[in-house]
């Protein structure tokens, strides 16, 4: 696609929530990892509406599958790139390592739908995402052990959790503990209304508003994305790491 023809506002909300993303990160890793009280309380205080930004991400890039012109490459890439996360989390991060994480989801989802997108693609639009809707309101609350939501949830049986074989599914045990985990359930629906979503736009025509940069640092971060998620871990701790050498933590 050339620069004129850039979808900019696809690129700055997918920067924004880059951004809100490595601040998550950056106040976890302070707090919890390098004992800052003020860090971890802020942190748990923002828990309650980062999913929202969360879902909003992964969103995007199921919308960005429909400008990808090998969904199949680029999932293998994103999930070559998980491994080496996870890695660097089992070294430097043993206590709560990121076994299946955002970018596990996301080449998981990639190829998913690589895989499947002929199917995908005969769905009528509305029909997806209202369907994507009701069911990653239905799992979220899967790692947990119920499926629904409250009050209308019902309690899965614990054997499910117990082995850990399914903790990519939602099905963690309660004895581990993981770091940034987004298991397929719910996550993967939230994946697939931004295909949806991305098919409407392609299909309908998107009007000239879109094309227009309006804060060139989200749109910076939003076209990379990958390239900032793959550094921004290791470079948050490794700074925090410096200065609690020389007592500044």
């Amino acid at each position: 696609m050339s620069a004129k023809k850039r979808i900019h506002i696809l690129d700055e909300v997918r920067g924004f929530c880059v951004f809100c993303m490595v601040f998550d990160h950056a106040l976890f890793t302070l707090g919890y990892m390098f004992g800052h009280s003020f860090s971890a309380l802020v942190f748990d205080l923002l828990a309650y509406i980062s999913p929202a930004f969360a879902a909003t991400f992964v969103m995007m890039c199921g919308a960005s599958c429909m400008l990808s012109r090998n969904n199949l490459k680029r999932g293998i890439r994103i999930l070559s790139a998980a491994l080496g996360v996870t890695i660097f989390s089992l070294f430097f991060m043993s206590d709560a390592p990121i076994i299946f994480g955002v970018l596990h989801l996301l080449g998981s989802c990639v190829i998913l739908y690589a895989l499947v997108h002929k199917a995908i693609d005969k769905i009528p639009v509305g029909l997806g995402l209202t369907a994507c809707a009701v069911l990653f309101f239905l799992t979220y609350s899967i790692d947990t052990g119920y499926l629904g939501v409250a009050p209308f949830c019902i309690k899965l049986p614990d054997s499910i959790y117990d082995s850990g074989f399914l903790m990519m599914l939602g099905f963690r045990s309660p004895m581990s503990s993981y770091s940034d985990y987004f298991p397929l359930l719910p996550w993967m629906f939230a994946f697939f209304a931004g295909v949806f979503i991305g098919r409407y736009f392609t299909a309908e025509g998107l009007p000239q508003w879109v094309y227009k940069s309006r804060v060139p640092f989200f749109s910076l971060l939003g076209t990379n994305a990958f390239f900032v998620y793959i550094i921004h871990q290791p470079l948050i701790f490794g700074v925090y790491y410096l200065i609690s050498l020389i007592g500044g933590i």
